[in-house]
């Protein structure tokens, strides 16, 4: 699986998206004032605030367009700013910022017909998925904005965007376990863009994990350096770059050399204020030192990791949280639209029953044939259920990282509930809850999540606690009456 450091790459290739979003527009007039205009200053001036990565003024910007663009009514503009902004915010590893602007962009496309807008909105918005560790809700998202390319007439921008989004859906599905589609999706952007910095990182990295070919992995290696050397910025790409060749160099069993390049690499994310590309790298520092045999370095860069990680779970947890409650939104308005449709079909077999039971009130063969379709709906809708509840235990016996996902599409009150209760509790905990909810033993609990029996009793325990549980009331009993 690739390491969480590639996610965060692609987020400096979306701010190129600006340029190419939209065709020169008519002017508006007042001040002369055009989309044009609007578009080409605000990519160059967004492009030098990211360059030196003032990250505060690149903020202040787009939020001044953002008031130009409602003042003069470009729509466009608005959704372009709001996903401006969420990238910016995420690129900097604040999701909660990231999802509530994407959040206002999607709100805002309702209004407009713009397939490369929906393009881009669902690729930014399943790259946040995919950082938050929501790759099957990324992969989804993806889709989408692939669905959105076949409406764009312009076969630049067509090609333009399809490389990012054969991209990040290699990046999913190298974290779902399966590297051969991977696989496939960095072939199919290596047919449009061969050059790349990012798209020869990510085979050379496939290469040293996969094929274990290391002549291999060195060529593409070989290949990014020369596109980054030839720029002289520091960027996440070089940094991206970097880590490779310390994973190379590792390989290699020359930790020296691994170890300078790690320490390149740490020093680039630094600068650039990647937050998410930074614990793994101390971890890597941290088994080079291990290496080398300098036990006292190894600690430091542990210690480092474990800080960092911790800051940064924290983050990811609210993140989560935030697209879980999007995505159960989204069920809501789909569930409310489908309720009005049912109502009204109700209403019209209910008086059509009622002509039908005027008209032909002996026919009583047709009314029973009737009830019997109402029986047999009834038994499929049971079924479903069923088959509901028998993916959710598979899900949880291979520990899937969707697990709480699709458990709170089936059971939606639960996790609010349990919210309520403690507001404090985090994903994992209520992932567990959801276990115990489903009626996994302890046993099954300690062997389906790769932990001790003594360390899911000790869960157990805390949760009483934490939910106030009586020590005489059985969990399962509790959570079942949720």
């Amino acid at each position: 699986m690739f390491p969480s450091q590639l996610n965060r790459i692609f987020y400096s290739y979306n701010l190129l998206f600006l340029f190419l979003l939209f065709y020169a527009g008519s002017a508006y007039g007042q001040g002369g004032f055009s989309r044009q205009k609007f578009d080409s200053v605000l990519l160059k001036k967004t492009e030098s605030l990211r360059i030196q990565g003032d990250y505060e003024n690149l903020v202040r910007l787009n939020k001044d367009y953002l008031n130009l663009a409602e003042e003069k009514n470009y729509k466009e503009g608005i959704i372009l700013c709001y996903i401006n902004i969420s990238n910016i915010s995420a690129t900097i590893g604040n999701y909660k910022r990231g999802l509530s602007y994407l959040s206002l962009a999607e709100k805002e496309l309702k209004k407009v017909n713009s397939p490369v807008l929906k393009a881009r909105l669902y690729q930014e918005h399943g790259q946040l998925n995919g950082v938050i560790g929501l790759y099957k809700s990324a992969l989804d998202l993806n889709s989408k904005g692939l669905y959105y390319l076949k409406n764009i007439s312009d076969q630049e921008k067509r090609q333009f965007y399809l490389y990012r989004l054969y991209a990040n859906r290699a990046d999913f599905l190298y974290k779902a376990n399966k590297a051969d589609s991977a696989y496939i999706y960095l072939q199919k952007g290596k047919r449009i863009d061969g050059q790349g910095v990012l798209l020869n990182t990510l085979l050379a990295k496939h290469h040293l994990i996969y094929t274990k070919r290391k002549d291999s992995t060195l060529i593409y290696l070989q290949k990014a350096s020369e596109k980054i050397n030839n720029t002289g910025k520091v960027n996440v790409q070089s940094g991206f770059v970097y880590l490779t060749y310390g994973d190379y160099y590792f390989a290699e069993k020359d930790y020296k050399t691994a170890l300078e390049y790690y320490n390149k690499g740490l020093d680039n994310y630094s600068k650039t204020n990647r937050l998410y590309n930074i614990p793994g790298i101390y971890e890597s520092i941290a088994k080079t030192y291990r290496m080398l045999n300098e036990p006292q370095k190894e600690e430091e860069a542990m210690q480092k990791y474990t800080e960092e990680k911790t800051a940064l779970e924290n983050i990811q947890n609210e993140a989560i949280n935030i697209s879980i409650d999007h995505m159960l939104s989204d069920k809501d308005e789909e569930s409310n639209g489908f309720h009005k449709r049912i109502y009204i079909y109700v209403g019209i077999i209910v008086i059509l029953s009622l002509i039908v039971f005027i008209l032909l009130y002996r026919h009583n063969r047709a009314l029973r044939q009737k009830k019997n379709e109402f029986k047999s709906e009834a038994l499929s809708l049971k079924s479903r259920i069923n088959d509901s509840f028998d993916e959710l235990v598979g899900l949880a016996k291979k520990n899937d990282s969707t697990f709480l996902t699709r458990f709170q599409e089936i059971y939606p009150e639960f996790c609010p509930r349990l919210l309520e209760i403690n507001p404090r509790l985090g994903a994992s905990e209520m992932a567990f809850c959801a276990m115990i909810k489903l009626n996994f033993t302890s046993k099954e609990i300690a062997e389906y999540t790769f932990i001790q029996h003594k360390s899911v009793q000790q869960k157990k325990h805390r949760l009483r606690k934490k939910l106030n549980v009586p020590t005489e009331q059985e969990l399962f009993i509790f959570f079942d009456s949720l």
